[in-house]
């Protein structure tokens, strides 16, 4: 084998336990320049003291957003209502959400998942959005409705429905009604009525949706964006700003002149209107979307995590973010007396479910985050769509295990692609065959490199060889296996879903907790199926036939499947699942094709 391709080789495996702080250093914070800083605003929060400028950022006071954390029991009250000073707390459930209104503005301060546990252990409690903080669906800007005044309760109050009413001091009466449906959409019907004698201005305004933070049974991976925010400008083409947020942080401090990145910043990346927003973790999701025409505009609001290193005195250079929330923004009108205007909102607070959120209108999909982390998306995403839809589909009709889901979707895609695989490894194997005439051919044509190509082509047409065969197969599979990639890393139906030893299908198996980190690797705990994956795939290479250099080929069989390990070893256990299946099915191919050939007479010149 040549030096140059053992450097290569060395290179490659570098880079491979490099990538991680690369991805970091160079990668992480990627965003576009930011947009000019909107003009200061006399913002208030429901549970805040006067912000100031739009933009203008807590520097040093302490966070303003408070990310998931897990519930204390819930009683399952259908109109429950305790004392909170002077507010009241009115709860609205059904089989699905439980929500927490506070007369105090107004707002949710709590959005229960009751289908869903926060983690592991099937007595967990269910996953609880805490907005107490943060409330979300609070006016900020709005003149006599931003301040955190009570609201009086209408008479109309039931389990899933209750309406909420206030007037301002300037005679402006805000009606707001929030319902229920079956499942995890609220509807809010806000009408303004001006009962004054003269004509009443609704500044320029803004309602927001709750924090959220990461989703905490399952740790973040380097490289993917779970937490963020999307939007949906009128032109349609859903914009996804996660990973624009850390980059502000340092913008901010920037602009500002300040000692160290802020705790909480709030800006607005798009000039663009908008028809809904949303603030998500990687399995959670809440999408705000008034009727009409739609936001004026958007604005994000996001907290960093503070560690004790820094707490310490430390200066640290990135933000690590801990929290996002995310706002659409009015600009202002006048009513006249006696003059009335509603305006209705859905507020969806839930699972990133694919089959609900696809049902939904203008696009509220692409909140899953597809695009995000999918190369190719204009081939991977419309995939992925169709691949989650077929594996729940087989979850539903077919096997109501996950693990079993993913084993036959496998065994599908195998089918599908069994007429092309089947020519690429037929015309690599005629390839292989070959390879004693292709020697003779170099060997009597070394030194006329124009009659050797003839000569090849002349060879190719003889035996009918694709030189491209053995490669198209795998061009063809590459949007598929992204596609997969993205379906079983963002899946909400494979959290906690169990298969054989296997607690969970969207995380790592961890069978034994080292109680140490591998150098280098980093790996503190065993996972059986990235290891019978990288057997497979070993396997599975000797098995395939082979042309060219035979060093090469054996530098391959060590490298690729050392770097397939290293990549998936701390992933999903379902993606390394999907892939152990897949060398299964190949090596089953494989050994047919082998029989076969003990039957064929070797090439001829």
């Amino acid at each position: 084998m040549k030096k140059q391709d053992y450097l290569i080789f060395f290179l490659l495996v570098a880079l491979l336990f490099a990538w991680p702080g690369v991805y970091q250093k160079f990668f992480a914070e990627d965003a576009p320049p930011p947009l000019p800083r909107p003009e200061a605003e006399a913002v208030e929060s429901v549970s805040d003291a006067p912000a100031g400028d739009a933009a203008v950022v807590s520097a040093g006071e302490p966070a303003a957003i408070a990310a998931s954390t897990p519930a204390a029991p819930v009683t399952p009250a259908a109109e429950t209502m305790e004392p909170e000073g002077e507010a009241t707390l009115i709860t609205l459930t059904n089989q699905h959400l439980r929500l927490v209104v506070s007369t105090r503005g107004g707002v949710i301060t709590e959005a229960t998942l009751i289908q869903y546990r926060e983690s592991l252990p099937r007595d967990s409690e269910p996953v609880r959005l805490d907005f107490t903080d943060k409330p979300a669906l609070a006016y900020t800007g709005l003149t006599g409705f931003s301040e955190p005044q009570i609201f009086e309760v209408a008479a109309d109050e039931t389990p899933e429905r209750v309406t909420l009413v206030r007037r301002s001091s300037e005679g402006m009466i805000l009606r707001r009604e929030i319902a229920l449906d079956d499942h995890y959409m609220v509807t809010i019907r806000d009408t303004f009525i001006n009962e004054s004698g003269e004509a009443l201005n609704l500044s320029a305004h803004q309602i927001r949706t709750g924090p959220i933070g990461q989703e905490s049974a399952h740790s973040d991976m380097v490289g993917m964006i779970d937490m963020g925010v999307d939007s949906l400008p009128p032109a349609g083409g859903v914009e996804n700003w996660g990973k624009r947020i850390p980059g502000e942080f340092k913008t901010i401090r920037d602009e500002e002149r300040l000692p160290r990145l802020p705790e909480t910043i709030t800006f607005r990346p798009t000039r663009k209107p908008a028809d809904w927003v949303s603030a998500k973790n990687k399995y959670f999701v809440q999408i705000l979307m008034p009727d009409g025409d739609g936001a004026d505009w958007i604005e994000i609001f996001a907290r960093r995590e503070i560690g004790p290193a820094e707490l310490a005195g430390a200066r640290v250079k990135n933000a690590e973010v801990a929290a996002v929330a995310a706002s659409l923004g009015f600009n202002s009108q006048t009513l006249g007396p006696g003059d009335a205007f509603t305006r209705t909102f859905e507020y969806y607070v839930g699972p990133k479910n694919f089959a609900i959120l696809s049902s939904l209108s203008h696009g509220r999909d692409g909140a899953m985050g597809f695009e995000e982390n999918a190369y190719l998306d204009f081939l991977v995403v419309p995939a992925a769509k169709i691949l989650l839809r077929l594996l729940n589909f087989i979850h539903d009709h077919v096997w109501a295990n996950y693990g079993v889901a993913i084993i036959l979707l496998t065994l599908i895609v195998r089918i599908v692609f069994w007429p092309i695989t089947h020519k690429g490894t037929e015309s690599m194997r005629r390839m292989a065959s070959v390879q004693p005439l292709m020697a003779e051919i170099r060997e009597k044509y070394k030194d006329n490199p124009q009659k050797m190509q003839q000569a090849m082509m002349a060879l190719y047409k003889e035996h009918k060889i694709n030189p491209l065969g053995g490669c198209l197969p795998m061009l063809v599979q590459i949007p598929v296996f992204f596609a997969l990639f993205v379906v079983l890393r963002i899946s909400i139906e494979l959290r906690f879903a169990e298969f054989l030893w296997i607690s969970d299908l969207s995380a790592p198996e961890r069978l034994i907790e080292f109680g140490f980190a591998i150098p280098l690797l980093g790996w503190d705990a065993l996972n059986i199926l990235p290891l019978l994956m990288t057997a497979t795939m070993i396997l599975q290479m000797k098995l395939s036939p082979t042309a060219g250099d035979p060093a090469q080929q054996k530098i391959m069989m060590i490298m690729m499947p050392a770097m397939m390990l290293f990549f998936l070893y701390n992933f999903a256990s379902g993606l390394a699942l999907y892939w152990t299946t897949q060398n299964v099915l190949m090596i089953v191919q494989q050994l047919l094709y082998k029989q076969r050939k003990k039957n064929e007479a070797p090439a001829t010149a």
